[in-house]
């Protein structure tokens, strides 16, 4: 496990979409954590249709942060279909040779963590007792 949160990085990766206004929510969670973190090497990937995918994103990241010795991708799908389950671990697979220098990590589908499950159920609450949530 690394010790200095310099020497790991984080891939927020989105799905992606044809549509460039789908971006908006990954781009505004990336300044979110930049904002919070100005040292923190993170950086957004999409699978599909948007730039940069998951590779470049990589060899971006390490070309600005060339210490990191760990990167955690984030992937940020509300459920576990074939992209978390096959796809993201394929690309992973294919990327880590390419890497030997740093650990790259899958977390779980940001739809697997309770914390997640129990902000939506909160707001669902609130919606249910009339409160409209923007």
């Amino acid at each position: 496990m690394p010790s200095p949160s310099s020497a790991t990085g984080l891939i927020l990766l989105s799905h992606g979409s044809k549509d460039p206004v789908w971006r908006r929510n990954a781009e505004h969670l990336l300044a979110q954590v930049q904002h919070a973190r100005p040292d923190a090497a993170v950086a957004c990937a999409y699978l599909d249709w948007c730039e940069p995918p998951l590779g470049p994103a990589v060899a971006q990241l390490l070309q600005s942060h060339p210490r990191l010795t760990h990167i955690t991708i984030w992937p940020l799908l509300f459920g576990v279909g074939k992209h978390a389950s096959e796809d993201i671990p394929a690309l992973v697979e294919e990327l880590a040779p390419r890497y030997p220098q740093v650990q790259l990590r899958i977390a779980p589908a940001m739809g697997e963590d309770a914390r997640v499950i129990q902000l939506l159920a909160d707001m669902a609450g609130g919606y249910l007792q009339g409160k409209l949530q923007g």
